[in-house]
């Protein structure tokens, strides 16, 4: 059995999971997971339930619960945490280009709702906490290959600084509150239910305009595209392979780099979005310059090494996961038309 197929195959009780951040592209999808392994799940969004779309397929599913919550509210995320053995973050500001969206952003919601969920489960901390980073926190650093431990993170983008600086808040708690943690640096996640990222707004600029599609900079910018599917199990990796090590390691807080094992290009994203629309194919125009805008990082070159080491593998290459994803996009039904769960359990 896979690692990641069963969170604790080895307790007669459902292992209790809280999420943060569950009504999100990832955190849904985590959700899902978690419930396929057995576990039961307290699940945590600012977003009012007829908004957590994603989530209304778990509506009745035993072991579910779905709660609003704002992560300054402390009292409520330690009610809900409370005897849960893992704990996974996923609730942040989500916006790269954060000048444009709002200059505190990072800071009041990335770096503030993590203290105050620390603040909750420090009294009765988990077994692990597992904290959804991303790998902008290397900054112009990642552009050249190296080991992870090598990695120093030189953040270039107040995104990239809120995680840093949520890392090293987790990294302190673990250690002065006696759990483990780890901090998941996400590259580029891909699939259904995505509502940002080049490949969302490749598809939404082919809708719009099915004959043309512009790329920002020179088409040349690479990333890891891991599909999200494949981040799920990832992020259950580390939470089950974590809690397993006591006795191992006396090291409380660990990064690991999640990503796929490859890359491409935006062209070659492109390429792929053109083909899989209907119709004719469209004209692809790149722009100039290896930065598509301010802050952006032309190439990371990260490879998953260490999470490679626990036995995890990605089920589908960069390639394979954008045109998946594209796919996904295009088929899937808009979230207006379905109706919402009277309720859950």
């Amino acid at each position: 059995m896979d690692i990641s197929d069963r969170m604790d195959v080895d307790s007669a009780d459902p292992p209790h999971a809280f999420v943060t951040g569950a009504a999100g592209f990832i955190g849904a999808h985590l959700v899902t997971s978690l419930l396929r392994s057995g576990a039961r799940v307290s699940a945590v969004d600012r977003v009012p339930w007829d908004g957590a779309n994603r989530l209304w397929p778990h509506a009745h599913t035993p072991g579910f619960r779905y709660q609003v919550a704002d992560l300054r509210d402390t009292h409520t995320l330690e009610q809900l945490a409370r005897g849960a053995r893992f704990v996974f973050h996923l609730a942040a500001h989500t916006e790269n280009r954060s000048w444009a969206a709002a200059a505190r952003a990072d800071y009041d919601t990335t770096v503030g709702g993590t203290v105050s969920l620390l603040e909750a489960v420090a009294e009765h901390p988990p077994a692990v906490l597992v904290m959804s980073s991303s790998q902008l926190v290397y900054g112009d650093g990642a552009d050249a290959p190296a080991e992870e431990s090598a990695r120093v993170p030189r953040p270039a983008t107040r995104f990239g600084a809120g995680k840093a600086a949520a890392e090293a808040f987790v990294s302190a708690a673990a250690h002065e509150c006696g759990f483990r943690a780890v901090a998941a640096r996400l590259s580029n996640i891909v699939g259904p239910g995505m509502r940002r990222g080049i490949v969302h707004d490749f598809v939404e600029r082919l809708r719009r305009d099915p004959g043309r599609l512009t790329v920002l900079g020179d088409g040349r910018q690479t990333r890891s595209y891991l599909h999200v599917s494949d981040c799920a199990t990832a992020l259950t990796t580390l939470a089950r392979s974590h809690a397993e090590r006591d006795g191992v390691t006396d090291r409380r807080f660990d990064t690991y780099d999640v990503c796929n094992t490859d890359a491409t290009s935006a062209a070659e994203v492109a390429r792929i979005a053109v083909a899989e629309m209907p119709g004719p194919s469209g004209e692809i125009v790149c722009g100039e310059g290896g930065r598509g805008w301010a802050g952006d990082i032309p190439t990371l070159r990260i490879a998953p090494h260490r999470l490679l080491a626990l036995g995890w593998r990605p089920k589908l290459s960069s390639h394979a996961a954008v045109r998946a994803a594209v796919r996904e996009l295009l088929t899937e039904r808009h979230a207006g038309s379905v109706l919402a769960p009277q309720g859950i359990d």
